[in-house]
């Protein structure tokens, strides 16, 4: 998937999260771990073109990568945000469930995924989008769009994370 969705899927995910509590700050945060498992690009710089794309969604979007960033993103938010009567179970329980969701969502294309790594190299792909599927995106994107130029307190934002989640999701099951 394309890195906004990704971005946008995770603000989403983070005003469903926190959106009362931490205002936009929440959908930063969503944006920021659904969009972490991507940092693996880095490594494009000092590799040739074949390797590149090999590394790509290899280790960084492994189970065991979701575990340990999702717990590390957790004692971060819970310590940045201390004030806040959110606990920690409740920070690893989101982010466990954004980071997941981005490699989750990246099987669903050709490429495949190494949920697996570093015990075992194969990707796992469901081969249901493209990597940048407009009828996908469009929801979260437009979702992400609204809920930037909206008030805090306004109730119709329940119902934009709502749709740019449901509908995108719904899109995923129609294309498997």
């Amino acid at each position: 998937m394309d890195s906004l969705t990704h971005i946008a899927l995770g603000a989403c995910m983070g005003e469903a999260f926190a959106g009362k509590t931490l205002g936009k700050k929440a959908m930063l945060w969503g944006a920021l771990a659904q969009s972490f498992p991507d940092i693996d690009f880095i490594a494009a710089f000092w590799m040739n073109t074949t390797s590149a794309l090999l590394a790509h969604r290899g280790i960084t979007h492994s189970l065991l990568f979701c575990i340990l960033i999702a717990s590390l993103f957790a004692v971060v938010a819970k310590r940045w945000h201390k004030p806040n009567k959110i606990g920690f179970n409740r920070w690893l329980l989101f982010f466990l469930i954004a980071v997941l969701s981005h490699v989750f969502i990246d099987a669903f294309n050709n490429y495949g995924v190494g949920w697996f790594e570093p015990f075992n190299h194969q990707r796992i792909s469901f081969n249901a989008i493209y990597v940048a599927d407009p009828f996908f995106s469009i929801w979260p994107c437009l979702a992400l769009a609204v809920l930037l130029v909206s008030k805090k307190n306004n109730p119709a934002r329940k119902k934009w994370w709502l749709a740019g989640l449901g509908l995108s999701a719904l899109y995923l099951a129609y294309c498997l």
